[in-house]
């Protein structure tokens, strides 16, 4: 035996003895199903995992685990099939908590762990099941909060309209959008609302409130009513049961980790959020990002550093590290409307002659890219409309040419609406995009209609356009806006069918896997996290979801019906 023999065999042992040393109850290998990496080609697999701890250790065949981990505990998959953990790149716990806990009435079903909501696709249904529901509160003082109104659907309402309902009850009916309210004058008059206190807001928000007929929207709802309302909406009780239900909704969806941009929480949320969201038996990170639109509100008069203040004053109500943070780093804009409002700013207008609303106007958002693109902040920018995206990527084009940055990771949000040749925008200023392939599904039937028409209605979301040119594309539901379930997710980019049956513009449809790397390693790599999440690779943490069917083997039309059988999360496993 050479000496070199001699030393690799003594190298060899070490490195297995060093294994040995390291391998407790919480080594694990996972093996006997189909491993599903999301590195390198579509479909790519892998024999066999180990995690330590919450890290990924190895990636590879069965029989080299095995040699190198010989006492790991080992997970049998049993045939099943194991992805990185799903990923929401985008939901609102507030928004979910709280509309997800008020009595239901929207134009699709929601299927919540509490109950099951039939769908009111007509006035006549809305207002018959608004009539009930008022009916059937036993206590007269009790506040009717009912969220899923959709004007396009159920007909215009207004305060009267509500007075019908009831002139004694408090009714307030928060719309299918979130970006809308509308109040009857019980609940006006609990909250001693008045004339003059409209009186005494700034301009923009008064444009955005119509008190004869209790009619709040963007601004005037989330800057003027929202801290009036908050306490009711979102008391400690509400917001407990709201987030419990969100909690359950993701861990049986698979989702392992889930950001909110814009994070708007309340007072006395906070210590709620760290409780719940922190548990040891959550198993999810729950990151933030923090919204641009109060903090300019509130400190534009005092210059830019007030602002940028203000942003970073909003990171600090988390820890630093842990379950439960903000990023660091980034920053939420909103350009215009809600789509589900028809209130995105469109270059055409809309077919009735209604005007959409911007939520911070085009110079405002190009004062805060001046404000921030020069720190390094990564800017998420929710667009809805193509006359918007047109707003701002003049911006972006401007920074460009003034600070060229090559990783700003700028992040098209919703991308509703678009044109060929924004898409060709985005990719030449890369930029990355976040889509909620949802609109489709949902709405385009009825935007077919209404609205837009059927030429604008259906090319809604054109994901296979962005794939083709390459631009970084993730998935997210915007809960309460879509169901939080990434394989639903993955089914209406897919397949963009509807809910009605229809099926709109398979060129604009995006691949399978382009899909699954929406929910995986293109949202980890729209967070700047895709060294620590979004694939399996060795020295990445340990977060899998495990699914009872290879969605690579089933029928595009299957995707969505795929059961989950469980997520493993920093290493520990959490069967459903």
């Amino acid at each position: 035996m050479t000496r070199i023999t001699t030393l690799i065999i003594t190298l060899l042992i070490a490195i297995n003895s060093i294994a040995t040393e390291k391998v407790n109850s919480n080594t694990v290998l996972y093996k006997g199903g189909t491993i599903v990496t999301m590195e390198g080609e579509a479909g790519e697999t892998a024999e066999a995992v180990v995690s330590i701890d919450d890290k990924i250790v190895f990636v590879g065949t069965e029989e080299k685990a095995k040699a190198l981990y010989p006492k790991a505990v080992e997970h049998d998959l049993e045939g099943k099939t194991m992805f990185p953990g799903f990923i929401e790149q985008h939901i609102h716990p507030f928004l979910g908590a709280l509309t997800l806990v008020m009595d239901v009435i929207a134009p699709e079903p929601w299927d919540l762990p509490t109950k099951y909501w039939e769908p009111a696709y007509t006035p006549e249904t809305y207002k018959e099941k608004l009539i009930q529901i008022e009916a059937e509160k036993e206590d007269p003082n009790e506040i009717l909060m009912t969220w899923g109104y959709h004007h396009n659907f159920h007909g215009k309402i207004d305060r009267d309209y509500l007075d019908e309902i009831s002139k004694d009850r408090p009714i307030l009916v928060w719309h299918r959008s979130v970006h809308e309210m509308y109040l009857n004058t019980a609940m006006i008059e609990h909250l001693g609302l008045t004339e003059q206190w409209v009186e005494g807001l700034n301009e923009q928000l008064k444009e955005q409130i119509d008190f004869e007929k209790g009619y709040f929207i963007e601004a005037g709802l989330m800057l003027g009513l929202l801290p009036k309302i908050h306490h009711l909406m979102g008391s400690e009780e509400r917001m407990r049961k709201g987030l419990d239900q969100m909690i359950k909704i993701l861990r049986k969806n698979g989702v392992t980790a889930f950001n909110e941009p814009g994070a708007f929480i309340m007072p006395g949320h906070h210590e709620i959020y760290m409780e719940m969201l922190g548990a040891e038996e959550t198993p999810m990170y729950s990151f933030f990002i923090p919204e641009s639109k109060t903090p300019y509100f509130r400190h534009a008069h005092e210059g830019p550093e007030a602002i940028v203040k203000a942003v970073e004053d909003i990171t600090h109500s988390f820890p630093k590290e842990g379950k439960v943070r903000f990023f660091d780093k980034h920053v939420k804009l909103l350009i215009d409307g809600a789509i589900v409002s028809q209130l995105m700013m469109m270059e055409d207008g809309y077919l009735d002659g209604h005007e959409g609303e911007w939520i911070q106007r085009p110079e405002t958002i190009s004062e805060l890219f001046d404000i921030f693109w020069p720190l390094d902040y990564q800017l998420h920018v929710h667009v809805n409309g193509d006359k918007g995206m047109n707003e701002l990527l003049r911006v972006i084009e401007r920074k460009m040419e003034e600070m060229p940055r090559e990783d700003h990771r700028t992040t098209i949000v919703h991308f509703a609406n678009s044109t060929n040749g924004q898409v060709e925008r985005i990719q030449k200023l890369g930029c990355i995009v976040s889509a909620n392939p949802y609109y489709v599904t949902a709405f385009s039937d009825k935007y077919s209609e209404v609205g837009l028409g059927p030429v604008r209605a259906q090319a809604m979301v054109r994901s296979g356009e962005a794939e083709r040119r390459g631009i970084p594309f993730s998935l997210h539901s915007d809960l309460p806006i879509g169901p939080s379930d990434p394989l639903f997710l993955a089914w209406c980019a897919v397949t963009r069918g509807t809910l009605q049956g229809n099926s709109y513009r398979p060129d604009l449809a995006l691949s399978l896997h382009g899909a699954m790397k929406g929910i995986t390693i293109e949202a980890a790599y729209s967070w700047r996290m895709e060294n620590e999440l979004g694939s399996i690779k060795e020295g990445k943490i340990a977060n899998f979801t495990i699914l009872e069917e290879n969605p690579y083997e089933v029928e595009e039309s299957h995707l969505k019906d795929i059961k989950i059988w469980g997520t493993v999360f920093e290493g520990k496993c959490f069967q459903n």
